[in-house]
């Protein structure tokens, strides 16, 4: 089996991918919002496939407590089921208690499949879609805000735990006392 990284094929997407990823943030972001874009890095696990991810986010707010949030989650060849997601969650928060940001969300996504051909059924198409929905809360600590969620995707029925942390930039590196206006995230 040939490995992934070594595919210049696959490697090309993944260049893409994460580009379009990451211009796509920084040009969706509301100007008219206080709150500025986040991003995030974290783990998922697969109750169904006892399978784990690697998960790249970014939370763009829209609109007073709704946000759009990109991800990329890679699922790589030690697990049963090596693919990738890339799509985009609808996110709301009903309230904020203390520190505390609940939240729900919906969201659709490209599901590549790569060793779909190593089992037999006929959902198994190396290119998918799904839906997703799910919960999660955040941890509002400034520059860093961990979170935890659980995810369903409502075409292969399985459940996923997301656990990580969003950055905020500005709140990590412009001083406390100093209100200057972070040029990288305006």
């Amino acid at each position: 089996m040939k490995s992934i990284i070594l595919n210049s094929q696959f490697r090309g997407q993944y260049i893409i991918i994460i580009f379009v990823f990451f211009t796509a943030t920084a040009f969706a972001q509301s100007k008219k919002e206080k709150e500025k874009t986040m991003f995030g890095l974290g783990a998922d696990f697969n109750f169904q496939t006892v399978g784990a991810a690697i998960d790249l986010r970014a939370k763009i707010p829209v609109y007073k407590n709704t946000y759009i949030t990109p991800r990329l989650a890679y699922f790589p060849g030690a697990n049963n089921i090596h693919e990738y997601y890339f799509g985009a969650d609808a996110n709301y928060h009903p309230y904020q208690y203390k520190k505390l940001k609940p939240y729900v969300y919906l969201g659709g996504y490209y599901d590549r499949w790569i060793n779909a051909d190593d089992f037999v059924s006929n959902k198994a198409k190396k290119n998918n879609f799904v839906f997703e929905g799910g919960t999660g809360v955040v941890f509002d600590l400034g520059c860093l805000n961990p979170y935890i969620e659980y995810r369903y995707d409502t075409k292969w029925k399985e459940g996923t735990m997301g656990l990580g942390v969003f950055f905020k930039f500005c709140k990590c590196f412009t001083p406390k006392r100093k209100k200057i206006r972070c040029p990288a995230f305006s």
